[in-house]
Protein backbone atom coordinates (compact mmCIF):
# COMPACT_ATOMS: atom_id res chain seq x y z
CA UNK A 1 0.00 0.00 0.00
CA UNK A 2 1.45 3.51 -1.31
CA UNK A 3 0.74 5.87 1.39
CA UNK A 4 2.53 8.81 -0.06
CA UNK A 5 -0.09 12.02 -0.03
CA UNK A 6 1.86 14.14 -1.58
CA UNK A 7 -0.62 14.82 -4.92
CA UNK A 8 -3.43 14.26 -2.95
CA UNK A 9 -2.24 17.48 -0.65
CA UNK A 10 -1.54 19.27 -3.94
CA UNK A 11 -4.85 18.88 -4.79
CA UNK A 12 -6.80 19.67 -1.99
CA UNK A 13 -4.63 22.91 -0.80
CA UNK A 14 -5.99 24.16 -4.25
CA UNK A 15 -9.71 23.21 -3.56
CA UNK A 16 -9.46 24.31 -0.52
CA UNK A 17 -8.43 27.90 -1.78
CA UNK A 18 -11.01 27.80 -4.27
CA UNK A 19 -13.71 26.79 -2.04
CA UNK A 20 -12.72 28.94 0.91
CA UNK A 21 -13.28 31.77 -1.97
CA UNK A 22 -16.68 30.92 -2.80
CA UNK A 23 -17.49 30.84 0.78
CA UNK A 24 -16.25 34.21 1.19
CA UNK A 25 -17.10 36.01 -1.78
CA UNK A 26 -20.59 34.64 -1.70
CA UNK A 27 -21.52 35.23 1.97
CA UNK A 28 -20.05 38.73 1.89
CA UNK A 29 -22.19 39.23 -1.05
CA UNK A 30 -25.73 37.97 0.72
CA UNK A 31 -24.41 40.29 3.77
CA UNK A 32 -23.77 43.51 1.73
CA UNK A 33 -26.33 43.16 -1.35
CA UNK A 34 -28.50 45.41 0.61
CA UNK A 35 -26.22 48.04 0.92
CA UNK A 36 -24.88 47.54 -2.99
CA UNK A 37 -28.35 48.10 -4.11
CA UNK A 38 -29.01 50.93 -2.05
CA UNK A 39 -25.56 52.94 -3.15
CA UNK A 40 -26.90 52.13 -6.66
CA UNK A 41 -30.20 53.28 -6.18
CA UNK A 42 -29.00 56.12 -4.51
CA UNK A 43 -26.33 57.29 -6.96
CA UNK A 44 -27.25 55.39 -10.20
CA UNK A 45 -26.53 58.90 -12.03
CA UNK A 46 -23.26 59.18 -10.87
CA UNK A 47 -22.17 55.26 -12.22
CA UNK A 48 -20.30 55.23 -15.54
CA UNK A 49 -22.57 54.08 -18.13
CA UNK A 50 -19.94 50.93 -19.08
CA UNK A 51 -21.02 49.93 -15.12
CA UNK A 52 -24.62 49.90 -15.16
CA UNK A 53 -24.80 46.92 -16.83
CA UNK A 54 -22.19 45.15 -14.04
CA UNK A 55 -24.21 46.59 -11.21
CA UNK A 56 -28.01 45.56 -12.44
CA UNK A 57 -26.89 42.03 -13.48
CA UNK A 58 -25.52 42.14 -9.84
CA UNK A 59 -28.58 43.19 -8.39
CA UNK A 60 -30.92 40.81 -10.14
CA UNK A 61 -29.00 37.70 -8.44
CA UNK A 62 -31.51 36.75 -4.89
CA UNK A 63 -29.98 36.92 -2.16
CA UNK A 64 -30.68 33.22 -1.16
CA UNK A 65 -27.98 32.12 -4.30
CA UNK A 66 -25.02 34.03 -2.61
CA UNK A 67 -26.60 32.15 1.10
CA UNK A 68 -26.83 28.83 -1.19
CA UNK A 69 -23.25 29.44 -2.81
CA UNK A 70 -21.85 30.22 0.70
CA UNK A 71 -23.22 27.30 2.10
CA UNK A 72 -21.52 24.59 -0.53
CA UNK A 73 -18.62 26.50 -0.68
CA UNK A 74 -18.23 25.70 3.35
CA UNK A 75 -19.08 22.21 2.36
CA UNK A 76 -16.44 21.62 -0.29
CA UNK A 77 -13.93 22.78 2.09
CA UNK A 78 -15.43 20.46 4.92
CA UNK A 79 -14.71 17.77 2.68
CA UNK A 80 -11.37 18.55 1.56
CA UNK A 81 -10.63 18.70 5.49
CA UNK A 82 -11.94 15.33 6.07
CA UNK A 83 -10.15 13.90 2.86
CA UNK A 84 -6.55 14.68 3.81
CA UNK A 85 -7.27 12.97 7.14
CA UNK A 86 -8.35 10.06 4.43
CA UNK A 87 -11.50 9.66 4.91
CA UNK A 88 -14.48 8.30 2.38
CA UNK A 89 -16.98 10.42 3.47
CA UNK A 90 -14.97 13.61 2.33
CA UNK A 91 -15.02 12.53 -1.11
CA UNK A 92 -18.75 12.67 -1.02
CA UNK A 93 -19.05 15.93 0.84
CA UNK A 94 -16.95 17.61 -1.69
CA UNK A 95 -18.59 15.84 -4.44
CA UNK A 96 -21.83 16.74 -3.40
CA UNK A 97 -20.85 20.92 -2.96
CA UNK A 98 -19.58 21.20 -6.42
CA UNK A 99 -22.29 19.46 -8.28
CA UNK A 100 -24.81 21.83 -6.39
CA UNK A 101 -22.41 24.35 -7.18
CA UNK A 102 -22.94 23.62 -10.64
CA UNK A 103 -26.45 23.20 -10.59
CA UNK A 104 -27.06 26.32 -8.15
CA UNK A 105 -26.61 28.93 -11.24
CA UNK A 106 -29.18 27.07 -13.50
CA UNK A 107 -31.76 26.87 -10.95
CA UNK A 108 -31.38 30.79 -9.97
CA UNK A 109 -30.03 31.99 -13.02
CA UNK A 110 -30.73 30.21 -15.83
CA UNK A 111 -29.71 27.77 -18.60
CA UNK A 112 -27.18 30.60 -19.66
CA UNK A 113 -24.88 30.64 -16.49
CA UNK A 114 -23.06 26.99 -16.79
CA UNK A 115 -19.92 27.15 -18.18
CA UNK A 116 -18.40 23.67 -19.90
CA UNK A 117 -14.95 24.88 -17.94
CA UNK A 118 -16.81 24.85 -14.75
CA UNK A 119 -18.38 20.94 -15.79
CA UNK A 120 -14.72 20.05 -16.90
CA UNK A 121 -13.03 21.33 -13.98
CA UNK A 122 -15.48 20.25 -11.74
CA UNK A 123 -15.08 16.54 -13.67
CA UNK A 124 -11.42 16.64 -13.68
CA UNK A 125 -10.95 17.54 -9.90
CA UNK A 126 -13.58 14.74 -8.78
CA UNK A 127 -11.72 12.03 -10.94
CA UNK A 128 -8.54 12.48 -9.70
CA UNK A 129 -9.35 12.80 -6.04
CA UNK A 130 -11.07 9.62 -6.57
CA UNK A 131 -7.82 7.75 -8.38
CA UNK A 132 -5.89 9.38 -5.37
CA UNK A 133 -7.83 8.08 -2.91
CA UNK A 134 -8.45 4.57 -4.64
CA UNK A 135 -4.52 4.89 -4.75
CA UNK A 136 -4.48 5.33 -0.92
CA UNK A 137 -7.26 2.42 -0.12
CA UNK A 138 -9.73 4.95 1.03
CA UNK A 139 -12.52 3.60 -0.69
CA UNK A 140 -10.98 -0.25 0.65
CA UNK A 141 -13.65 -2.33 2.74
CA UNK A 142 -12.50 -1.46 6.69
CA UNK A 143 -11.65 -5.51 7.22
CA UNK A 144 -9.47 -5.71 4.29
CA UNK A 145 -7.39 -2.76 5.25
CA UNK A 146 -7.34 -4.54 9.14
CA UNK A 147 -6.05 -7.43 7.77
CA UNK A 148 -3.35 -5.88 5.24
CA UNK A 149 -2.12 -3.83 8.50
CA UNK A 150 -2.13 -7.04 10.72
CA UNK A 151 -0.31 -8.77 7.92
CA UNK A 152 2.16 -6.13 7.76
CA UNK A 153 2.64 -6.12 11.51
CA UNK A 154 3.32 -10.22 11.60
CA UNK A 155 6.37 -10.19 9.07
Amino acid sequence: MNRDKTGLCILLVLSIIGGGMVFFTSLSMAIAQPIFDAIYTANQKLIPPEMVTAWERAAAVPRPFYAAMALFGALSVTGCVLMWNLRKSGYHCYAIAQLMMLVLPLLFLGKGDLGIGDVMFTALFLFVYYLQLKRLDVFAPRESIATEDQGENNE
